[in-house]
């Protein structure tokens, strides 16, 4: 038997809450996009045998979740393609994730995506990664309870499917990586409190504009309340990226989208990949202006991305 994985990437499209003062904190707006994507294939194995993309990382994943669910028997992956890593398209989630699902179907192991998640420590601020993995579309999760900490899931509130007629041109300039790890964890205890009226401007922006414009296929008001989300936590998170954005030229990528054509845009979490939401007739056009833009300057690579309303492929092959 072998487990083949295909797994979307994600958006971050902002958090909701960095005041807390309700019990719970961040929250988080995600999307899936079916491009980039982790692809594995696993089975059984003699010996443990991990082979093609990030090898470390993903034995460290197969090690965790092996020793978490007490499994003695091993395994052979094959990971066929990675998503980039620390880019802000998650990763390290998707792959921790794909890695779960291989090996819990392999060896029958009960569970859900997101006590798997929390197994392999992939809950520390968002559940967005989680909630895409499960089911794609356009997510929204109710952040940490900082009242009982022990509560590891996240909730997910809302679930959307995600218009397929929308299309983001996701940019990558050629800067540094964003934040992970040690220096995650250290940014976010050192940023600052945001005011309770801030809070509350992104819930009624989220509530009242953005949610509503999916189901009713109003691009514009979903562009706008996203750039406005944006600018909101950006502006949040300046002292630790140094500005509303990672860089320059991230911030310069959005403001040429916004010019041309584009009805939202933004950064996906600490960047340094960046977002512009347009219809699927323009998209290409986009596409090549911030192309362009970033062969004169940085270098980096920009692509056109549909949502993903289905959440990770999961198929079991017989051998």
């Amino acid at each position: 038997m072998k487990v083949y994985v295909k797994t979307p990437a994600r958006l971050h499209l902002g958090l909701i809450d960095l005041n807390g003062d309700l019990g719970r904190l961040f929250g988080g707006l995600g999307v899936a996009i079916d491009h980039p994507n982790v692809v594995l294939e696993a089975k059984k194995s003699q010996t443990l045998k991990i082979i093609g993309e990030k090898p470390e990382l993903t034995c460290k994943y197969v090690s965790q979740f092996l020793d978490t669910y007490k499994i003695k028997e091993k395994v052979a992956i094959d990971v066929k393609q990675v998503i980039p890593q620390h880019v802000g398209l998650g990763s390290g989630t998707q792959l921790a994730l794909a890695v779960a699902a291989s090996i819990s179907r392999l060896f029958n192991v009960k569970g859900s995506v997101h006590e798997f998640a929390g197994a392999l420590g992939r809950t520390a601020q968002s559940g967005v990664g989680t909630a895409v993995f499960a089911r794609g579309g356009l997510v929204v999760d109710a952040g940490k309870n900082t009242c009982n900490p022990s509560k590891k899931e996240i909730p997910l509130i809302i679930r959307m499917p995600f218009p397929d007629e929308w299309r983001f041109v996701v940019a990558i300039p050629n800067t540094n990586k964003g934040l992970s790890n040690e220096a995650e964890a250290s940014a976010f205890g050192k940023l600052p409190t945001m005011p309770a009226v801030e809070v509350g401007r992104i819930c009624r922006l989220t509530m009242l504009k953005l949610l509503p414009a999916i189901p009713e296929r109003d691009i514009q008001s979903f562009g706008e309340a996203l750039t406005e989300i944006q600018r909101i936590v950006g502006d949040s998170f300046a002292g630790a990226q140094g500005g509303r954005f990672a860089s320059n030229p991230a911030g310069e990528c959005i403001e040429l989208m916004l010019e041309n054509g584009v009805y939202g845009a933004g950064q996906s979490s600490w960047g340094p990949t960046v977002y512009g939401l347009v219809e699927s007739a323009k998209a290409n056009a986009v596409q090549t202006k911030i192309q362009d833009f970033l062969d004169e300057s940085v270098g980096g690579n920009v692509f056109v991305a549909r949502a993903n309303n289905r959440g990770a492929a999961i198929r079991v092959l017989d051998s």
